[in-house]
C-alpha cells in the first residue's frame, strides 16, 4: 500500500491536499479512476485537472490551482511531471518476466561462446563462434547474434534481432523486435556495362552504453572502419543508418528517418520523423531538425532549428513558406501587370507613328 505522501517522498515533490490518499495504480489524466495517479505535463492538458476521476495527479512547479473549481483530492507538484510519471509507472507496472533464466534447450549455442552470468536466452537463438556475452543478458526467441560478436551487460534483445559478425554492442542496450544490426552497407561501384560491383563491407557497427533501437530500424556496417552510435541515443522505428556514420551522445532520431553514408551527427540532436539527411555531411551540437525535412549541408549552427527542403534556419523556413502561400495571387497579379505593359508599349509604338 503506497500513499500519496509515499509517492512525493520518493518523486521529491511537493503534496498539495490529501497525502494520505491511497494510490493503486496509473492512467491517463483523462481516462483515471479513483485510486490512481496521473499526470500534466502540458499546460492544453490542464482543462483535465477539474474532470478527471484520478486520485493524485502530478504537475509542474508553475500549476495554479486557484484557477479552477474543483481539483483531485491531492497534487504533487514537481520539476517534470512527466519524467516523474515515468518513475511512478516502473513503480506500479513492474516488467514481467519473459523469458525464463537460463539458456533454452533449443538454443544452439557454438561451443566457443562466452554466456556471462544470470542471463536468459529464448527458444531457437543461435549465438555464434567466439561470441563473447555479459552478464544478466535477456534474449527473446528467435534472435541471431553471430560469430565474434561482443555484448555487454543487462541488455535486452527482443524477437528476431538479428546482430551480425564482429559487431559490438555495449552495457544496457535494448533493441526491439525485427532490428538488423551490422547488416552490410549499400556500396556498389558502377561498371562499364551499366551494371554494379558489390564493394565488400568489411567494417562494423558499435553500439555504446544505454542506447534504446526500436522495431525494424536497420544500422548498416561500415565500408571499412566503424558505424558508431554513441551513447545514450534513442532510434525509433523504421530509421536507415548507412555505411560509416556516426551519431553522437544522447540524440533521438523519429520514425522513417534515414542518415545516408558518412554523415556525423552530434551530440544532443532531436530529429522529427521521415528526415532525409545526405552523405557526408555534418550536424553540430544540439541541432534540432523539423519532421519531413531534407538534409543536403552542413547544419553548423549549434542549437539551431532547422526545417523544411533543402533544411534551413526555422524562421527563414517559415518566411519561405508564409511567401509560398500567396503565390497564386501573385501569379494573378503578375499576370495583369504584364498585359497592362503589352497595353502600354502598343500605345507607345501608336503615338510614335
Amino acid at each position: 500500500m503506497i500513499t500519496v505522501n509515499d509517492i512525493a517522498k520518493i518523486l521529491d515533490g511537493e503534496v498539495i491536499g490529501n497525502g494520505m490518499q491511497i494510490i493503486s495504480g496509473v492512467a491517463k489524466v483523462e481516462e483515471a479512476k479513483a485510486g490512481m495517479l496521473a499526470f500534466i505535463a502540458n499546460p492544453k492538458y490542464e482543462k483535465f485537472a477539474e474532470t478527471t476521476n484520478a486520485s493524485c495527479v502530478l504537475v509542474g512547479r508553475n500549476f495554479d490551482p486557484t484557477k479552477f473549481s474543483t481539483l483531485p483530492p491531492a497534487l504533487i507538484r514537481l520539476d517534470d511531471p512527466y519524467s516523474s510519471f515515468v518513475i511512478a509507472i516502473e513503480k506500479f507496472a513492474p516488467k514481467k518476466i519473459d523469458v525464463p533464466k537460463g539458456v533454452d534447450t533449443t538454443v544452439a549455442v557454438h561451443s566457443s561462446a562466452k554466456v556471462g552470468k544470470n542471463c536468459s536466452i529464448g527458444m531457437y537463438t543461435v549465438i555464434g563462434e567466439n561470441v563473447v556475452m555479459g552478464d544478466n543478458v535477456i534474449i527473446h526467441p528467435h534472435v541471431v547474434i553471430s560469430r565474434d560478436v561482443k555484448i555487454g551487460n543487462d541488455c535486452l534483445f527482443y524477437p528476431h534481432v538479428t546482430i551480425r559478425e564482429e559487431c559490438i554492442i555495449g552495457n544496457r542496450v535494448i533493441v526491439q523486435p525485427g532490428t538488423v544490426i551490422g547488416g552490410d552497407g549499400f556500396g556498389f561501384a558502377p561498371k562499364k556495362d551499366g551494371s554494379y560491383q558489390k564493394i565488400p563491407q568489411l567494417g562494423i557497427v558499435v553500439i555504446e552504453d544505454d542506447v534504446e533501437i526500436q522495431a525494424n530500424t536497420c544500422i548498416d556496417r561500415a565500408t571499412l572502419g566503424e558505424t558508431r552510435i554513441k551513447r545514450g541515443t534513442k532510434l525509433d522505428n523504421l530509421v536507415q543508418i548507412a555505411h560509416n556514420v556516426v551519431i553522437g551522445e544522447d540524440t533521438v532520431i523519429a520514425g522513417a528517418s534515414g542518415i545516408a553514408g558518412s554523415t556525423k551527427i552530434g551530440n544532443r540532436n532531436m530529429i522529427g520523423g521521415a528526415v532525409a539527411v545526405t552523405g557526408h555531411v555534418f550536424t553540430a551540437d544540439e541541432v534540432k531538425i523539423g519532421g519531413g525535412s531534407i538534409v543536403t549541408r552542413a547544419l553548423d549552427d549549434a542549437g539551431q532549428t532547422y526545417s523544411g527542403y533543402p533544411a534551413k534556419e526555422v524562421g527563414k523556413w517559415r518566411k519561405i513558406e508564409a511567401a509560398s502561400r500567396l503565390l497564386p495571387e501573385l501569379l494573378v497579379t503578375i499576370r495583369e501587370m504584364q498585359s497592362k505593359i503589352n497595353e502600354l508599349e502598343e500605345e507607345i509604338k501608336k503615338l510614335k507613328k
